[in-house]
């Protein structure tokens, strides 16, 4: 009878990781969603070691980076969508952004005009001597020296409702300033009215009785509808307290005396503008001759 010298031992069946194959399923679903390619890479790394520590235990390194080359392309290729959709995205937020500030703005000029009809016909910058004493606003005879003064008229705040349409969406600077205006609306200050406060009002040119003058604009026209709009992309706008960072340079909105409300730009209000012209060289209202340019901050 032959006997063998050598033991025998009996054959390991080897086991395909578990994790190489989580690795290789969350990679193809990563190709559609990114999530999965991210458990998927880790995975896949997590199964590498230990099939490499197994001592031939373990089974499916194929697997394992199958799902990190997976993982890895729908990373990649996530990445480039997310670089073209992005710039996209901000510009059709910047779009949006906008068109809320024209509703803003819009919302302003009915409050204008209906402060107007009150008043004779006149604006908080129109008041004579004893309309301004009746409001309690500036000196009688003075008139209108600010924005924040003009929406500091008890008689404006009623007609504006909110102080949530003083804030354009273009100007996040003003965003906190705007709501501290809310919490203490009807007691602020023109200082707080200030802070808080996103648009200019185009006195004393501006007049519900010459439909095609300018009532109020976003505040980084310059100093005059003569000039241009300041823009968060424009040399040394950081150092401008006008600059609205949600806008560029020769971005702007505005709302005339018919009531209308509209995105505005540089081609608008320079000074062979459409706009511009339609403002100085209109006629009638409670002022003789041109309608002046100028605005109140």
């Amino acid at each position: 009878m032959e006997t063998n010298p050598y033991p025998q031992t009996a054959a390991v069946t080897k086991k395909t990781s578990k994790a190489a194959v989580a690795s290789l399923v969350c990679g193809i679903l990563g190709l559609c969603l990114l999530v999965p390619s991210l458990f998927g890479g880790i995975l896949g790394i997590i199964a590498l070691i230990k099939i490499n520590k197994s001592q031939g235990t373990l089974k499916g390194s194929g697997l394992a980076i199958g799902g990190l080359v997976t993982s890895c392309l729908s990373i990649i290729t996530a990445g480039i969508f997310a670089s073209m959709l992005l710039p996209a995205l901000a510009r059709a937020k910047a779009k949006a952004n906008r068109i809320k500030c024209v509703n803003n703005l819009g919302s302003i000029g009915k409050s204008l005009t209906g402060f107007a009809d009150m008043n004779s016909q006149r604006l908080p910058w129109q008041l004579v001597g004893i309309q301004q004493a009746n409001h309690q606003f500036n000196s009688p005879g003075v008139g209108a020296g600010s924005a924040a003064q003009v929406v500091n008229i008890a008689a404006m705040r009623s007609e504006l409702q909110t102080p949530k349409i003083l804030l354009s969406p273009s100007d996040p600077e003003r965003m906190a300033g705007n709501e501290m205006l809310q919490a203490n609306w009807m007691a602020a200050s023109e200082t707080d009215i200030a802070a808080g406060l996103s648009y200019v009002f185009a006195a004393p040119g501006g007049d519900v009785q010459r439909p095609s003058t300018v009532l109020a604009l976003t505040r980084n026209i310059r100093t005059d509808l003569n000039s241009d709009w300041i823009g968060a992309d424009e040399p040394g706008a950081e150092m401008n307290p006008n600059v609205m960072w949600g806008l560029n340079k020769s971005q702007g909105q505005l709302v005339l005396a018919d009531g209308s409300a509209r995105q505005s730009s540089n081609a608008d209000l320079g000074m062979m503008g459409k706009i511009t012209k339609n403002h100085v060289n209109s006629r009638g209202g409670l002022t003789k001759g041109n309608a002046s340019p100028a605005v109140l901050r």
